[in-house]
């Protein structure tokens, strides 16, 4: 269940026992305030979602373990924390702390809004400056209104050249590969620390 930090302290996992192979990695949703990125997160670790919206607080987090095959073909438990950066400016540096460290970012934008697409830029650089070498996925979300959709999805996949990244169209209201990014996510994560014989990352 996802939880909210309105402390504004850093959290940290001290359960060693969760049998998910001592993979564990954090990875942070970043993006304007009202984009739906606590949506996607209780999506992906409750299957739920809420008609009213509410603004997070510092910082939500959720916790869930993914089964994910290395490229020997075996299946490893991998258990990745979410967490949910508040949108406001007023995070900002909160934020930075809880980027440092990150094994990955999503990065997500609203649809029927294009100044949360313009915002991407600063986000992808603000997350560059702390992890320069992390992976970073695109949602573009809130696919489900198609009628009031504004940003195509060819400015979409520009940006997704111009970030090196993978892109997908999500929607947290009805679940539109709301799991693909996520489950995405923990393979490219746990195939890089491998690859650089990494182990637990948060």
């Amino acid at each position: 269940m996802a939880q909210r930090d309105d402390s504004l302290e850093l959290t940290h996992d001290t359960d060693s026992s969760d049998g998910s192979d001592g993979f564990k990695f954090r990875v942070v949703l970043l993006g304007e305030a009202t984009v739906g990125k606590t949506s996607l997160l209780r999506r992906y670790t409750e299957n739920v979602f809420d008609e009213e919206y509410k603004q997070t607080l510092g910082t939500t987090f959720a916790t869930k373990e993914v089964q994910v095959k290395d490229e020997e073909g075996e299946v490893r438990s991998v258990k990745i924390s979410i967490w949910d950066m508040g949108g406001q400016s007023t995070y900002r540096e909160l934020r930075r702390q809880y980027m440092k460290g990150s094994s990955s970012a999503i990065i997500v934008y609203d649809v029927t809004k294009p100044e949360s697409f313009m915002g991407m830029n600063n986000w992808f650089e603000s997350f560059r400056e702390v992890c320069p070498e992390a992976p970073i996925f695109i949602c573009a979300n809130k696919v489900d209104l198609v009628d009031k959709r504004m940003v195509p999805q060819e400015p979409g996949l520009m940006l997704r050249d111009w970030f090196q990244s993978e892109y997908y169209e999500t929607s947290a209201k009805d679940g539109t590969r709301v799991n693909d990014v996520f489950e995405r996510c923990a393979e490219v994560v746990l195939l890089k620390a491998v690859s650089e014989g990494k182990g637990p990352l948060i």
